[in-house]
């Protein structure tokens, strides 16, 4: 089993987020990443916490309320506004809410040392926005880490891996890279009526369950500074939480092989 440790250009320093949908495992992430960087600047003394910039155009809606962290009062307001708003006044942060789709040749300049953005964090229920990020990072040599998390009814995984192409030192795949398949994913918007139909496209706790595998990986990058594992496969009626190992082995099960210049450090 290999391993992969804390980036060097992440210590002792805010590390700026994009965070890429605020519906269900969005405005649950964001929560998390609120708590994850209060602690982080307390036992840093200050030197380390998140910088968050919040992207979705999307509006709260009734059938939003109860599933995802939003209230009566937020009603027709923009997701991203809402919950960034909130953690600002109530947690004394100072992030940034985008109401816009995130497209990478927009909103991404990946140059190495001058990334604008350290960590990209998607939350959302479309292929599209994984294939352009994919497609993307292939055409960029970029240490960016990519967190996906992605459900469907019971079941959800999430894989941290590098945005930018297989030839970077220390390459972790990213989910576009473990399932190219995304790219023949036909999208089909549909929003909920109804809290039922919503529920039965999402169980309840399923984005929960995910966000806390996903911030519970970073959290354990950022203090301990290693990880052996970069993935979860979570089922919730069978109560099982698989991990994705930072292994050849693991990803070449997923149709995956490591080009031979990968340099993942050995346990």
């Amino acid at each position: 089993m290999n391993t992969f440790r804390i980036p060097n250009k992440w210590l002792n320093k805010t590390i700026n987020i994009a965070l890429i949908g605020c519906g269900g495992s969005g405005s649950a992430c964001l929560t998390e990443l609120f708590q994850l960087s209060f602690l982080l600047n307390a036992v840093s003394d200050g030197q380390m916490n998140f910088n968050v910039t919040a992207f979705d155009d999307d509006k709260v809606s009734y059938s939003n309320i109860g599933r995802q962290a939003f209230y009566i009062q937020d009603l027709g307001e923009c997701k991203s506004t809402v919950l960034i708003e909130r953690l600002n006044v109530f947690g004394g942060v100072n992030w940034t809410a985008k109401e816009e789709y995130f497209k990478p040749s927009k909103h991404l300049v990946c140059n190495n040392d001058k990334d604008q953005y350290d960590l990209i964090i998607t939350c959302v229920d479309t292929a599209k926005v994984r294939v352009e990020l994919g497609e993307y990072g292939r055409n960029n040599n970029s240490d960016i880490l990519w967190l996906d998390m992605g459900n469907s009814d019971f079941e959800a995984q999430m894989v941290l891996g590098h945005l930018g192409s297989a030839d970077i030192e220390n390459h972790l795949p990213n989910v576009y890279d473990l399932y190219p398949s995304l790219k023949d994913i036909e999208d089909i918007k549909e929003d909920s009526c109804s809290h039922v139909e919503a529920l039965n496209k999402q169980s309840y706790s399923i984005n929960k369950k995910v966000v806390l595998e996903a911030t519970g990986i970073l959290w354990l990058l950022l203090r301990e500074g290693v990880i052996k594992r970069h993935g979860s496969f979570i089922n919730l009626k069978e109560g099982t939480v698989m991990p994705l190992d930072i292994c050849p082995t693991s990803w070449s099960l997923l149709g995956y092989q490591k080009p031979n210049n990968n340099k993942l450090k050995k346990e």
